[in-house]
């Protein structure tokens, strides 16, 4: 009984496998034929700096406000020595 299952289990790791590296071939092919070209390796389509030239850019004013807080002081007791 312990083979049958060892064989069941097996044949359908390898049927999941075959499954997967199938999609990922597939999956290369069809990514080829969408953008034959070499792959973008630029973040930005500015033009390139020269080397040694900083720029600084200035983001936008992202304003941030958070909720008003309702809070309530806590009673305490002071403990006396």
């Amino acid at each position: 009984m312990y083979l049958l299952s060892a064989n069941g289990t097996l044949r359908t790791i390898l049927i999941l496998l075959i499954i997967w590296q199938i999609l990922r071939l597939w999956m290369k092919v069809r990514e080829k034929n969408v953008n034959p070209g070499p792959r973008n390796t630029h973040w930005t389509t500015d033009r390139p700096r020269p080397k040694g030239e900083v720029r600084i850019e200035k983001l936008e004013d992202v304003e941030h406000h958070a909720p008003p807080l309702d809070a309530e002081d806590a009673d305490f007791e002071e403990i006396k020595d």
